[in-house]
């Protein structure tokens, strides 16, 4: 069934089943929570999806849950995904190289399933809930922030990650935050009652996001999310082609006077003491020089070896671009041709498009991309649709789609499970009820 036959079962409003006693209706209860456990230790996060999976087994019903699935639009494509990846595996020959690494790496391309079992669950008021216990776990993430500013947090297992930067970790930490903010901008559109408390929360997460979080690719995330709002704002006018046309000239006129300024002396964020402002600014500065030297041919610092990755992978992708050169081979195949660089000891490239080009080539990157042009149809046909409730969950999800394939560009969003597994969770909320026409 093709993704254009989306449709909210019966041609109505989402599906929203009457449930009954408290076992049915504990699989909504338990996701309702499991947002706030993306902001804290990976451990905890998993363990609310294994207390999630318990609840679908003491709920029953599974039929039912069973039909769920068979009739989301997401079915298809995750299957597919699943499939190619399948096919590939059993056609490569595994050279002991990376015997270790094979199954390990080939899970990694079944995140996606995981969403299946969240879609058994129904439509309801629940999903205005989770979004809400969503928005109280970035204002809880930004207290922690500034509480770490003034020394406040211990280095312990629960705080770690807003204490020291830990990777994954810490940057899924500023995403979350970007996406949060820009869903309550967006709620702040549909609902203005509390208004200058939303307005109050909306600047503080966005405030602490940008100062405090560390991260550029969040920043980034929640200036093109903001403007994807303003778009929507505006409708479809001269207006929404000529605000893009004026924010490229802006940004232009950025770079232009970044460049003219001397380059930063280290860009080493950690051995600086500065204001939140200022390593901002640092942060910013050491991005366009980078950019600049590694363009015209000049050796990058640590900052700036995701241009040698990106650079090094196209060239081992070029070799076999169709079906790639096996599933878990990217590392392999990258620190034998950056021996000797800054990058060579890295494990992965910092970049899902890459990494499904290098190990399962165009076929494994089309299948993943057929997965986000359907989150992306099935938010436009909410949009359309005249149930109030189902239209305002498009706007989550449209911002979901958008910060996986950014973040894709940046980091390892499927590749690592701290990152898709919390963006499952966060599918399931918009995605809830939504069914392919019957």
């Amino acid at each position: 069934m093709s993704a254009a036959s989306v449709m909210p079962a019966g041609g109505g409003s989402m599906q929203m089943e009457p449930q009954t006693g408290w076992r049915q209706s504990l699989p909504q209860q338990i996701l309702t929570g499991l947002p706030l456990t993306l902001f804290f230790p990976v451990g905890v996060m998993y363990g609310g999806v294994l207390l999630f999976y318990i609840s679908l087994l003491v709920s029953g019903s599974y039929l039912k849950k069973m039909h769920r699935i068979r009739q989301s639009p997401m079915l298809l494509p995750v299957l597919g995904l699943s499939l190619v990846s399948m096919v590939l595996a059993a056609l490569q020959d595994v050279p002991p190289e990376i015997s270790k690494e094979f199954w390990p790496g080939f899970l990694h391309y079944q995140t996606y399933l995981f969403l299946l079992p969240f879609l058994t669950v129904t439509a309801g008021l629940w999903q205005r809930r989770a979004t809400y216990v969503f928005f109280a776990g970035a204002i809880l993430a930004a207290t922690l922030f500034v509480a770490n500013f003034f020394h406040l947090l211990p280095v312990n297992t629960l705080f770690r990650s807003y204490v020291i930067y830990e990777g994954n970790k810490s940057i899924l930490l500023g995403i979350l935050m970007a996406i949060a903010a820009a869903w309550m901008l967006h709620d702040l559109r549909m609902h203005r009652d509390h208004l200058v408390w939303r307005v109050l929360a909306i600047v503080y997460v966005a405030a602490v996001l940008v100062l405090l979080a560390k991260t550029r690719t969040a920043s980034l995330l929640f200036f093109i999310l903001c403007g994807v709002l303003i778009l929507r704002q505006m409708g479809w006018s001269w207006r929404t082609v000529a605000l893009p046309v004026i924010l490229l000239a802006a940004l232009g006129g950025a770079w232009k006077y970044a460049l003219s300024l001397p380059p930063p002396t280290t860009c080493e964020v950690r051995l600086v003491q500065a204001s939140p402002w200022e390593i901002f600014k640092l942060r910013s500065l050491c991005t366009v020089h980078q950019l600049h030297d590694f363009s015209q041919g000049r050796k990058v610092n640590d900052d700036g070896m995701r241009l040698e990755l990106y650079k090094i992978t196209s060239e081992i992708i070029a070799e076999e671009p169709w079906t790639g050169h096996g599933i878990a081979t990217w590392m392999y195949l990258y620190q034998q041709e950056a021996k000797g660089l800054i990058s060579g000891t890295m494990t992965t490239p910092h970049n899902d498009y890459l990494l499904y080009l290098t190990e399962m080539g165009v076929v494994g990157l089309l299948a993943l991309l057929a997965i986000w042009a359907t989150q992306y149809w099935v938010a436009y046909r909410m949009t359309v649709h005249e149930n109030p409730n189902t239209r305002e969950m498009a706007m989550p999800l449209l911002m979901l789609t958008i910060a996986m394939m950014l973040g894709g560009m940046f980091n390892a969003i499927l590749r690592d499970g701290v990152f898709g597994m919390a963006f499952v969770i966060l599918l399931a909320i918009p995605l809830a009820g939504m069914r392919n026409k019957n």
